[in-house]
């Protein structure tokens, strides 16, 4: 009997080891102080590094569960974009694909420490952007897209580089200009995801939710050939609706995760160049059933 109860304390932690509370599809950390603007006009290639090593796994009372484990997720994020001079509701219209690169789901389904592969993850295909502005004093951003699981499927998960399944994205986000110089920045951006049934499993993902924040200043340097942007950036993320389905395990069964951070963000631009480069490190707290770990974000930015 005793045996039989170890046994079932192993396979128990076990479980919780390679299963989790999955995130959503959309990265958090991926606005921050002008989330608010529209891609310029014209095309512009963008490259995202993104970082979240983690070896924390918060139980639904927001307690360190017992678990061992020591994940780091990568993503390699290419973005294309084009923007337009055509109007739409008023608005400048544009369009983007987001093609990632990732050694496991982004979604982090499993928090396996033998995770070995990198490839082609799930494409963000988003055919709605509309930018509103009045220049150097608001400026506002609606989009519409979704995700594709074009990634890798593996049923052990240790190469699985897909969600698994298909996710609508509508995005809202907003920057305001403050100050006389018009050189202090405040925006906030939402982002709603609707999940659709899983492929190979009997799983829906709950809804999510993603707020983003950030208040920092830009500042002239060389007469305007550089600009400097420093300041704090932070989000929330929280699920909406229980995930639901047959194959639903009992450690997710009836919860909602959610998590928050609070970092730095750090930029420069060359406006006559149309180039910036910047990075973000946002650490994150008061996670519920779900990892709590870093957030690092690297990205380069180029206007044609």
């Amino acid at each position: 009997m005793k045996k039989k109860f170890l046994v079932l304390v192993f396979v128990l932690l076990f479980a919780r080891i390679l299963s989790a509370q999955e995130r959503g599809q959309y990265i958090p950390g991926l606005a921050g102080l002008n989330s608010g603007h529209q891609a310029p006009p014209g095309w512009l290639y963008a490259n995202y590094l993104i970082w979240y090593p983690t070896d924390r796994f918060n139980d639904r009372n927001g307690d360190e569960a017992l678990t061992n484990f020591d994940l780091d997720l990568i993503v390699d994020l290419n973005v294309v974009a084009y923007t337009s001079k055509a109007k739409l509701l008023g608005a400048t219209y544009g369009f983007s694909v987001g093609i990632p690169i990732s050694n496991t789901a982004i979604s982090l389904p499993f928090l396996a420490n033998d995770i070995t592969t990198f490839g082609l993850a799930d494409i963000y295909v988003e055919p709605i952007n509309l930018g509103w502005s009045k220049p150097h004093e608001w400026y506002i951003k609606a989009a519409y897209g979704f995700m594709a699981p074009t990634g890798k499927f593996d049923e052990h998960g240790t190469e699985t580089t897909t969600t698994d399944y298909w996710g609508h994205e509508f995005t809202l986000a907003g920057t305001r200009a403050l100050g006389q110089t018009k050189l202090w920045q405040l925006s906030v951006s939402s982002n709603w995801e609707f999940h659709q049934t899983k492929r190979h499993e009997d799983v829906k993902v709950g809804n999510n939710m993603t707020l983003e924040y950030g208040f920092g200043k830009t500042i002239i340097h060389n007469q305007g050939k550089q600009l400097f942007q420093l300041g704090v950036v932070g989000y929330g993320e929280f699920q909406l609706t229980e995930d639901s389905g047959a194959d639903v395990t009992n450690l997710n069964r009836g919860s909602k995760d959610h998590v928050f951070a609070l970092g730095g963000e750090f930029g420069i631009i060359w406006p006559a160049n149309k180039f910036n480069l910047m990075v973000r490190v946002i650490p994150e707290f008061g996670a519920h059933s779900r990892t709590q770990g870093l957030t690092f974000v690297a990205a380069v930015a180029k206007g044609f």
